[in-house]
């Protein structure tokens, strides 16, 4: 059997035993006769001829009315699959409160939450948890959130269109398409492919949707894709292909200018022989989000995470993946995870949780310590009685973009629509840098690992790879804070520098990076220390901490720390100043494992200065810490 990335919901199938318990008259075994040639009949319509017909021989065939509401909702045909279902709920019959329980599961299926709870409250003991997802879907409805959806109509196509993943600067979509498959229409056979659609800022709208082609689509089932944020990275879902380790997996692409590298199986222990899938990169580079069904989950499907390393090359290492566990997982079925660029904010569908009704969507938000809040549903009407899945949130947290087949119930199947998210259910806002890097000795771009980091804890808040054809990089960070980034690549020298909260919008960044020789120098941006003191602030450990990874990356280099000052005071005291606080990033490093005999440390005071000592921002270049390649 195919195997498709979209998740087949399970049907209830009729079956309960109608074994006499005394003996039958001539109509019901007439009856059951007819009873089990229907149930093997193909034809739904014929099906339901035949068990009508069982009926008529006996009106109290509890198991006939069950196949018959069953098969109306198979089709669809709720107003019938309920009457029959209420048929069959009279207290006389053996499985009347079993016929209770499946018209409240049905009734609240519906949307009609009042109704289930009736149904549900007969028995009151037997389903009390049932009564209390009742009571929660009623508040849900009656305190409806602001709801405005937008058909996005250029990016969907003339299928059934799902999995939307924009990136973070909202200038790229792409989405599942399951091409082949109409509303209404008998599908002989379809397939899932990527389609992509681009904002054209001339004219403030999408372009038309188009398949990003080979070689990430192939004849197979390609979907679920889900962007980093800088859109470096696409991670998708392929089945049955060769490079397979179960039926479905995780593959990721590395884009290299305008175009998508083949894709890569993610590999073992992240994909498995059972099924893995919705994947969701981490702005901060180390962490993939992503469901699955392999043992020691609490349910049918899980939410799991996985670390994740980012190698010289851009390709990438995964670790053994963690089932996240409660209070996200349920032992109901959890997927479908969308990790905001906040790195705070989890976005997921979920059955388990008390929702309105199929798979809704919730959200939960992690502390510093990683511990998750409870899941908050995001409320009427966003989620409804059926199944929101595929849910993901612009960078800036006002938009949010979803699949449904019954906005609009415009005859077209599923479509993506972007919506306003409200403001309380909004993950923290995101700043972003552009970035292009050149290497300093050709003047030609050049891939290299991008980091930025908090200065305050040394917290990786992003990081990426440089794209190889155009050295250009986005860099993504809540707004609220200062960071410092580090740009490295093996053979060279690494590059540092300062993001500030308080800079305008819309940055850009043109660096360029050394390769290692003697002579060549960099300067430490992010070397603080105490007023009119050699005191390392602890604001500075950071950036130091990767100097001596630097160091130990390539034993053979040695280096010179080189202080300097502004021209403000004596000549005298600077060089004092500046030589004081080279010592005192050289005794750090010692401290912390470099050999001694690979530094050497000088204060070169006001004597070197890189911009001019009249203003205050020429002052503030001209107090530096700096480091020179003496031995290679």
């Amino acid at each position: 059997m195919k195997k498709t990335i979209l998740i087949l919901l399970a049907t209830f199938t009729a079956g309960i035993a109608f074994g006499a318990t005394a003996k039958l008259t001539g109509k019901e075994k007439k009856a059951r006769e007819i009873y089990a040639k229907a149930r093997l009949i193909a034809d739904d319509k014929e099906k339901i001829a035949q068990l009508k017909e069982a009926l008529v021989l006996d009106p109290d065939f509890e198991a006939c009315y069950w196949l018959i509401a069953d098969t109306y909702k198979q089709q669809g045909n709720m107003a019938s699959c309920l009457a029959y279902y209420e048929r069959a709920a009279k207290p006389k019959f053996k499985n009347y409160s079993k016929t209770c329980f499946r018209l409240g599961r049905t009734y609240f299926g519906n949307g009609e939450y009042t109704k289930a709870k009736e149904w549900y409250s007969k028995f009151p003991e037997d389903n009390a948890k049932a009564i209390a997802m009742c009571d929660s879907a009623i508040t849900l409805k009656n305190n409806p959130v602001p709801f405005t959806p937008v058909n996005m109509t250029r990016v969907n196509t003339d299928y059934d269109d799902y999995w939307p993943s924009i990136t973070a600067d909202g200038k790229n979509i792409t989405i599942t398409v399951n091409v082949g498959q109409r509303e209404g229409a008998k599908v002989l056979s379809s397939q899932e492919d990527i389609y992509q659609s681009s904002y054209d800022e001339n004219t403030e709208s999408w372009t038309k949707s188009e398949s990003i082609g080979a070689p990430t689509n192939t004849p197979q089932n390609e979907g679920a894709q889900n962007y980093s944020v800088d859109g470096r990275y696409m991670f998708l879902v392929a089945c049955d292909r060769n490079t397979s380790v179960g039926g479905c997996d995780i593959y990721y692409s590395i884009k290299r200018g305008s175009t998508w590298s083949p894709a890569i199986n993610c590999g073992k222990p992240l994909n498995t022989q059972y099924w893995e899938s919705t994947p969701s990169f981490s702005p901060s580079g180390d962490e993939i989000f992503f469901s699955s069904n392999r043992p020691g989950g609490l349910g049918g499907q899980d939410i799991w995470v996985a670390k994740v390393k980012i190698l010289d090359n851009g390709k990438l290492q995964f670790s053994e993946p963690r089932n996240l566990g409660a209070p996200i997982n349920t032992p109901e079925d959890d997927f479908c995870p969308f990790i905001h660029a906040d790195n705070k904010t989890l976005y997921f569908s979920s059955k388990g949780h008390a929702g309105l009704g199929g798979y809704d969507i919730f959200y939960a938000r992690r502390d510093e310590k990683g511990k998750w809040t409870y899941p908050k549903n995001l409320g009427y009407p966003i989620n409804t009685h059926r199944d929101e899945i595929g849910f993901c949130v612009s960078a800036q947290g006002e938009k949010a973009y979803m699949s449904s087949n019954g906005i609009l119930k415009n005859a077209r199947g599923k479509d993506i629509y972007e919506i306003s998210l409200p403001e309380d259910k909004r993950p923290e806002r995101m700043d972003y840098y552009n970035g292009k890097l050149i290497d300093a000795s050709t003047n030609k771009p050049i891939q290299a690992h991008v980091e930025v980091y908090r200065l305050e804890d040394d917290k990786t808040v992003f990081q990426s790879v440089t794209d190889e054809m155009t050295g250009e990089f986005q860099a993504y960070l809540p707004e609220d804070k200062d960071y410092g980034y580090n740009i490295s690549k093996k053979g060279y020298i690494f590059e540092s520098g300062t993001l500030h909260k308080s800079e305008s919008k819309d940055k850009s960044l043109n660096v360029s990076i050394q390769p290692i020789t003697v002579g060549a120098k960099t300067e430490l941006h992010n070397i603080f220390f105490d007023f009119d003191k050699s005191t390392l602030k602890k604001d500075s450990y950071a950036e130091l901490n990767r100097l001596i990874k630097f160091m130990n990356e390539n034993p053979k280099v040695t280096i010179e720390l080189a202080g300097h000052t502004d021209s403000k005071g004596s000549r005298e005291y600077n060089l004092k100043l500046s030589d004081a606080r080279a010592k005192s990033v050289a005794t750090y490093m010692i401290s912390k494992g470099i050999e001694a005999d690979r530094i050497t440390s000088k204060g070169y005071g006001p004597d070197k200065p890189i911009a001019d000592n009249s203003t205050d921002e020429g002052r503030a270049k001209n107090r530096r810490t700096e480091i020179i390649i003496t031995k290679y």
